[in-house]
């Protein structure tokens, strides 16, 4: 779908705000989960239920996967992939309004002059517009804008994130301690730090472990909590230097 096609139509730029948040369904309406469950997520999901008015979402992306059902009211969703996000001018990562990152660009209405790029973002863009009992799937970490078309709009989503083995934290917060320690590196250090990651983070080739004694492989052989405490150990007390 093409960047003019997105856009027309759209005489007014509505405001961004929040719906009336969220709340977990079974909190409020004991039974609604057990006669409204979905088997398209791989374990079974507390719903949420969201109620608004017209407003907009402005694109964020969420570290979880979502099912959407449209209840009530017409909703537009715009939808893009996680490799846009060069385009999406992202805000402040310390500071966004309601936790995961956000665009700085008003969708409806983008400053085209400031936000040059966002034409990429809306040239690989994918739109849906969902009426009651309609449902869209949200991808991990997909960036999606979300605009309320009517007076009074209901939603309730299904989040959920494949468990890891163990806990020790969150993706992005090792970005952005990553952010902290490699952006101010010379170009050919972080061409190196980039392939000490594709090899051993991302695992991208063959097992980086594989050639190393089972015994002696540390981080890179079987994961149990006491090396995750010994892990965690060490870095506290480099941090903390």
């Amino acid at each position: 779908m093409t960047f003019d096609r997105l856009l027309r139509d759209r005489t007014e730029a509505r405001p961004y705000g929040m719906a009336l948040q969220s709340a977990v369904i079974p909190r409020l309406m004991p039974g609604f989960e057990l006669e409204n469950f979905t088997d398209l997520a791989p374990f079974v999901v507390p719903p949420r239920i969201w109620i608004g008015n017209a407003i907009c979402v402005a694109t964020h992306a969420d570290p979880s996967e979502n099912i959407a059902i449209n209840v009530a009211g017409h909703r537009r969703f715009t939808l893009f992939p996680p490799e846009a996000m060069t385009n999406l001018y992202i805000g402040p990562i310390e500071f966004t309004p309601a936790g995961p990152l956000t665009s700085l660009v008003h969708l409806t209405h983008p400053d085209l002059r400031r936000f040059p790029r966002f034409e990429r973002a809306m040239a690989v863009a994918q739109a849906a517009e969902l009426a009651p009992g309609d449902a869209i799937y949200i991808p991990f970490h997909w960036w999606h804008h979300v605009e309320s078309l009517d007076a009074v709009n209901v939603l309730v989503n299904y989040w959920w994130s494949i468990p890891t083995r163990l806990h020790v934290a969150s993706p992005l917060e090792v970005s952005i301690l990553a952010m902290l320690t490699m952006r101010g590196l010379p170009a050919e250090q972080k061409r190196a730090f980039a392939a000490m990651i594709r090899h051993y983070v991302l695992a991208e080739g063959d097992d980086p472990g594989a050639h190393i004694p089972v015994p002696t492989r540390g981080i890179l052989g079987p994961v149990t909590p006491e090396r995750v405490r010994a892990v965690q150990r060490m870095l506290r007390e480099k941090l903390q230097d």
